[in-house]
C-alpha cells in the first residue's frame, strides 16, 4: 500500500509545491484517483490508497485546495475499483474504503470522522442560509437544484397523523424515488407513507414523526439536521460556506464496529429496542438476532430469548412423546453465536449470489430456457402429469392447462414469472400424487429432476408474479450442473469460506454443529402438532415423516426429504454476525474483503424493479429474485415504516428478514424461530407469530427511527487561553523574536470542546538592540463552526517580549585554541543549535554538551538548552541567542570563513524552516 505521510504532505503543501513520484517510463494506460480531504483540526489524513487486487499506485501528488488537502495516486492499468484510507482519521483511521472509477478515473471528498464518500460539495447561496439556536436553515424552495427534488403544496389526502383528510397544508418532496409529505404548520412528516402503514402499527408512531423546520413567508425551512436525516446527505460549514456533499457509491472492504453515534444513530433510541425486544420474550415470544450495520460499521449485534424452549420426549417404552414446554432450567438461550435456519432468506444468500457469480463470469445465460439444460429435456408440456391434488380443477387450485414450459427461462424463474407451481409438496404423498419424491442423499438429484419437470403450469408463463419454491429448487440444481459441485459445496469454496464465515451452512448437524447451537422449529417435526399428515405409502405404511422437534435440521419440507437438506429455495443456516457480511457484500454491489466475488452491474441489475407481466416496474415488487420496494404502490410490507424505496432484501417463513437499504447505506437482519411454539390455528398458525416482534417490521421500524442528523450546525465561543510572555537574548532578530512566541493557544467553546488555534504574530516597534518590553498581538481565526459567542470574544491575544539587556565582556584570559581540554562550556553549541518544545529533534550541535533546563534532541544529537517553552530557539540562559543581522560573525580565516559562512548559512535556513513550519499549523480539535 502507498502512504501520502502526513509531515511530508504538511511540508510540501506549505511551500507550495507538488510532490510526484515519476510514472515508469513506457507505462500503460493509468487509472486515476483524486481524493480531498477535510478535517477541522487541520489533518491531511494520511492517505493511502490501492487497488482492489492491493496493487499500490505507480505516482502520486499532495496539494491543497479550498476543501483541504488533495491527493491524487495513479494506477497502472485499468482499475474498476480503488480504494482509499485516511489512516489519519480521528474517527476511521482503519476504514478502507472503495470507489468506483469511470473512463479510467475517480474522484472523491472525504471528511474527517465521516464513514461515507462524497461527491463536489456544493456550495449554498449564503443569502438563502438562516440561524436560529445554533441550527442552519434552508428553504425547501432553494434546495431543488442542489439537490435533484422537486415539491408541491396540497391538501392532506388521508388521515394524516390523526388529522382527518383536507384538513392539513401539506408540502410533498419527491426525490429519487422517495417521498416525504409535511405537515406545514404542525412540523409532523410522513416519509413513504403506504396503505399498510396507516393500517398497521399506527399508534407505535412508526408512521409520523417530528420535523426540525418552520413555515416562513411561504416556504418551508428545513434544519440542516433535517436534511441530513431526510436525504441522507451531509452538510457543512466549512471557510464561512454552508456546503451540501451527496454520498457517492462507496464499499466498505471489511465490516468493523461502532459506536451507533458515529453513524448517526440516537444511541440511547437504538438501545430502547433492546428493552422492547425483551418485554416480548419476556411474554413468552421467540428467540431474536438483530445485527445492525450502517457505513460498513456494525452498531447492533444482539440476541434474546431462548432457542429451545420445548421439545419431544421418549417414554419407557422408547417411543417419541408430543413436545412440551421445558422446565425453564433446560430452556437454551439464544446468542449472537446461535445458528437459525433462513427459510427462504436461503434463496438469496445461497442460490441468487451463485447466479450472480455465475453471470459475473459468462457461465450463464439469463435467458437460456430451462429445458436446454443438460438433465432437462423432459421439461415440457408434453410431459406434464396432472396428478393428486395438481389436476385441473383440483384442490390445488389449476384452473385450466396451460403451456409454454419450453420457453420458461433462468430470467423467468428468477422473476418468479414462470407460470410454476408455488409449492407442488413433493414430499407429501396424499397432495403430489405421482409427482412424490423423498431422498435422503443429497447426491441424488435425478429423481427430484423428474418429478419437477413432471410438475404441470399453474399460469401461462410471464402473465403473472407466482411466489415459487419450485422456481430457486431448479436454480439450485442448474448451479450444480454448472459447476460441478453440489450447491453447498459449491457455495462454501465459493462465497463462504473465502469470506471467512464459519457458522453460515447447509445441513448443520452434517457440518460439526451441535443441536444446542442451532435454535429449534416445529415442535412435532412436520406434523403442526399432529394436524399435518403425508399419507401412506402403497404397502398401506405411513409416509415417512418427521415428529421429534427440529434442532439443526432444516424445517421446510421439499428442502429436508426431496432434495436431503440441500436446497436452492431453503436449507440455509446462519449467525447475525455472519449475516451482517453477507448483506454487506450486497450492499458493496459484489466485492468484500479486497475480493470480488461479482460484477456491480451484476448486482445492479438483479436489484433493478421488474415490470411483471409488462405492467409498471414502478408499481413491482420483484428484482431478479430480490424483492424490492416499489415506487408508487402499497409496496412489500417488510419494507415499509422506515426503509428507503431503494431497499431489497428478503423474508423467511420461519421468521427472518433481510433489509438493504443503499441510500441508508443500512442493512437490518432479523433472525427468529417463531415457529418453534404450539399450532394454535392449523395448520400453519403458530403461537409465535402472535408476538408483535414476529411480525419483524417493528424491530426495523425502531432501528430506523433511531437515525438522526447533526443537529448543531454552529457552537459559541467560551474562552481563549492566555498566551506566555517570553524573553529573548539582547540583539535578538525581528523574526526569531516572533519565533520564540506561542504558535498557538486553546479556544474552548461552549460545550467544553477545546481548539489549537495557529496564531499570527505582531511585534510592533521591536528593537532587538533596546533591552526591554515590547507588546506581541497574535491574531487567530475561528475554527468552522465556531460562533464569537455573546459577547464576542476577541480574536486576538497579547503577549510581552522582553529583550535581555546587553551582556558584558568577558573578563578572561583568553585560552589556547589547540589546548584539547578547551571544550564549550555547559548550555553552548557550536553552530547553534535548534531545538523545537524545548529540546525535541533539535539540530545537531558540533560536539555540544546538554544545555540547561533542555532536553537531548533525538538521533543521539546534543541540542542548546532552552526554558522549555513551546517552539523556541533555545540557550543556556533561557534566552534566544541573536542571529542574522543582529548577531556577531564567527571568528573565522580562510578556507575555514568559508566553511563557517556555509554552515551558517544552513542553520539560518534549518531555523526558517521551522517557522515556515509554524506558519503553516493549523487549528486542531483536541
Amino acid at each position: 500500500m502507498f502512504r501520502s505521510r502526513g509531515t511530508a504532505i504538511a511540508a510540501v503543501a506549505g511551500l507550495g509545491v507538488s510532490l510526484l513520484i515519476a510514472a515508469p517510463a513506457g507505462a500503460a494506460e493509468t487509472t486515476t484517483l483524486t481524493v480531498h480531504y477535510y478535517s477541522a483540526t487541520g489533518s491531511d489524513g494520511d492517505l493511502e490508497a490501492l487497488t482492489l487486487g492491493g496493487a499500490a499506485p505507480t505516482a502520486m501528488s499532495t496539494d491543497e485546495d479550498s476543501f483541504g488537502t488533495v491527493a491524487e495516486f495513479a494506477f497502472a492499468g485499468e482499475h474498476d475499483r480503488l480504494g482509499v484510507r485516511a489512516s489519519g482519521d480521528s474517527r476511521f483511521p482503519e476504514d478502507l474504503r472503495y470507489v468506483e472509477a469511470t473512463d479510467g478515473a475517480a474522484e472523491v471528498w472525504l471528511i474527517d470522522g465521516d464513514a461515507r464518500a462524497y461527491g463536489a460539495p456544493q456550495t449554498l447561496d449564503a443569502d438563502d442560509v438562516t440561524t436560529s439556536d445554533r441550527k442552519a436553515f434552508i428553504a425547501v424552495e432553494d434546495l431543488t437544484d442542489v439537490l435533484d427534488l422537486t415539491y408541491s403544496y396540497g391538501r392532506n389526502g388521508y388521515v394524516f397523523d390523526g388529522a382527518p383528510a383536507d384538513t392539513l397544508d401539506i408540502l410533498t418532496i419527491f426525490r429519487n424515488r422517495d417521498y416525504y409529505e409535511i405537515a406545514v404548520d404542525t412540523n409532523r412528516i410522513g416519509q413513504n407513507v403506504t396503505g399498510n402503514m396507516i393500517s398497521y402499527w399506527l399508534s407505535e408512531d412508526y408512521v409520523f414523526s417530528d420535523i426540525d423546520g418552520y413555515s416562513e413567508g411561504g416556504e418551508y425551512y428545513l434544519s440542516f439536521g433535517a436534511i441530513e436525516w431526510l436525504f441522507q446527505v451531509r452538510t457543512l460549514i466549512h471557510s464561512g460556506d454552508a456546503l451540501v456533499l451527496t454520498p457517492q457509491f462507496v464499499a466498505h472492504d471489511e465490516l468493523t464496529t461502532a459506536d451507533p453515534a458515529a453513524v448517526g444513530f440516537d444511541p440511547v433510541e437504538l438501545a430502547s429496542l433492546d428493552d422492547w425486544i425483551q418485554d416480548q420474550v419476556d411474554a413468552g415470544g421467540p428467540a431474536v438476532g438483530v445485527v445492525v450495520t450502517k457505513d460498513g460499521k456494525v452498531v447492533k449485534n444482539d440476541a434474546y430469548g431462548y432457542a429451545l424452549r420445548y421439545s419431544t420426549g421418549v417414554d419407557e417404552a422408547g417411543d417419541l412423546t408430543p413436545a412440551e414446554l421445558l422446565p425453564e432450567s433446560e430452556w437454551e438461550p439464544a446468542t449472537t453465536d446461535t445458528l437459525f435456519d433462513l427459510a427462504s432468506n436461503s434463496k438469496m444468500y445461497a442460490t441468487n449470489y451463485a447466479i450472480q457469480r455465475l453471470v459475473s463470469e459468462g457461465r450463464l445465460d439469463l435467458d437460456a430456457t430451462v429445458a436446454s439444460f443438460p438433465g432437462w429435456e423432459d421439461f415440457t408440456d408434453a410431459n406434464s402429469d396432472y396428478t393428486g391434488k395438481w389436476t385441473v380443477g383440483g384442490a390445488g387450485g389449476i384452473t385450466a392447462v396451460h403451456t409454454g414450459k419450453e420457453t420458461v427461462t433462468v430470467r423467468d424463474l428468477l422473476h418468479h414469472e414462470g407460470g410454476l407451481i408455488p409449492d407442488p409438496e413433493y414430499p407429501n404423498r396424499a397432495s403430489a400424487g405421482d409427482l412424490w419424491y423423498q431422498t435422503d442423499d443429497p447426491d441424488d438429484r435425478a429423481g427430484i429432476i423428474d418429478a419437477i419437470s413432471r410438475t404441470p403450469l399453474m399460469y401461462a408463463p410471464r402473465t403473472r408474479f407466482a411466489y415459487s419454491d419450485v422456481d430457486f429448487m431448479i436454480l439450485g440444481l442448474l448451479v450444480e450442473q454448472i459447476t460441478g459441485e453440489r450447491l453447498d459445496v459449491y457455495l462454501e469454496n465459493e462465497f463462504y469460506g473465502p469470506l471467512g464465515l464459519e457458522a453460515t451452512t447447509f445441513r448443520p448437524l452434517a457440518s460439526g454443529f451441535a443441536p444446542e447451537e442451532v435454535a429449534a422449529t416445529e415442535l412435532n417435526g412436520n406434523t403442526r402438532d399432529g394436524n399435518v399428515s403425508f399419507g401412506t405409502l402403497p404397502n398401506g405404511d405411513p409416509v415417512p415423516m418427521r415428529h421429534y422437534t427440529l434442532q439443526g435440521e432444516v424445517h421446510d419440507e421439499k428442502a429436508f426429504y426431496s432434495m436431503a437438506g440441500v436446497a436452492g429455495h431453503a436449507g440455509l443456516f446462519s449467525t447475525t454476525g455472519d449475516m451482517a457480511v453477507l448483506t454487506q457484500l450486497m450492499l458493496n454491489r459484489g466485492s468484500y474483503g479486497g475480493e470480488q466475488y461479482f460484477d456491480a452491474d451484476v448486482a445492479d441489475e438483479f436489484t433493478t424493479p421488474h415490470a411483471v407481466g409488462g405492467g409498471n416496474a414502478d408499481s413491482s415488487t420483484i428484482a431478479l429474485g430480490w424483492r424490492v420496494h416499489s415506487k408508487n404502490a402499497a409496496a412489500y410490507y417488510y419494507f415499509n415504516w422506515g426503509p428507503s424505496r431503494e431497499t431489497y432484501g428478503h423474508q423467511g417463513w420461519t421468521g427472518t428478514l433481510t433489509i438493504i437499504d443503499p441510500l441508508h447505506q443500512l442493512t437490518i437482519t432479523i433472525l427468529t424461530n417463531m415457529r418453534h411454539s404450539p399450532v394454535t390455528s392449523p395448520p400453519n398458525g403458530f403461537a409465535g407469530a402472535n408476538y408483535a416482534v414476529a411480525d419483524l417490521v417493528p424491530i426495523s421500524a425502531r432501528v430506523y427511527r433511531a437515525l438522526t442528523g447533526e443537529s448543531v450546525q454552529f457552537t459559541p465561543a467560551a474562552s481563549v487561553a492566555a498566551v506566555a510572555d517570553v524573553t529573548v537574548a539582547h540583539g535578538t532578530s525581528l523574526e526569531d523574536a516572533i519565533g520564540a512566541l506561542a504558535s498557538s493557544t486553546t479556544l474552548t467553546d461552549a460545550d467544553g470542546g477545546e481548539w489549537d488555534v495557529a496564531l499570527s504574530w505582531e511585534l510592533p516597534g521591536y528593537d532587538g538592540r533596546s533591552a526591554g518590553d515590547y507588546e506581541a498581538i497574535g491574531t487567530f481565526d475561528l475554527p468552522d463552526g465556531i460562533t464569537p459567542g455573546e459577547p464576542a470574544i476577541s480574536t486576538e491575544v497579547r503577549a510581552t517580549v522582553t529583550v535581555a539587556d546587553e551582556p558584558t565582556a568577558p573578563t578572561d584570559e583568553p585560552t589556547d585554541p589547540t589546548d584539547p581540554t578547551d571544550e564549550p562550556t555547559d548550555g553552548a553549541q557550536d553552530a547553534g543549535g535548534t531545538s523545537d518544545a524545548g529540546g525535541t529533534d533539535g539540530a545537531a550541535g558540533t560536539d555540544g554538551t546538554d544545555g540547561t533546563d533542555g532536553s537531548d534532541g533525538t538521533d543521539g544529537t546534543d541540542a542548546t538548552g532552552g526554558t522549555g517553552s513551546a517552539d523556541s530557539i533555545g540557550s543556556a540562559d533561557g534566552t534566544i541567542p541573536p542571529t542574522g543581522d543582529a548577531s556577531e560573525p564567527l571568528p573565522s580565516t580562510g578556507a575555514s570563513a568559508g566553511a563557517a559562512a556555509l554552515l551558517a548559512t544552513l542553520v539560518a535556513a534549518a531555523g526558517a524552516a521551522v517557522l515556515l513550519g509554524r506558519r503553516h499549523r493549523v487549528i486542531t480539535r483536541r
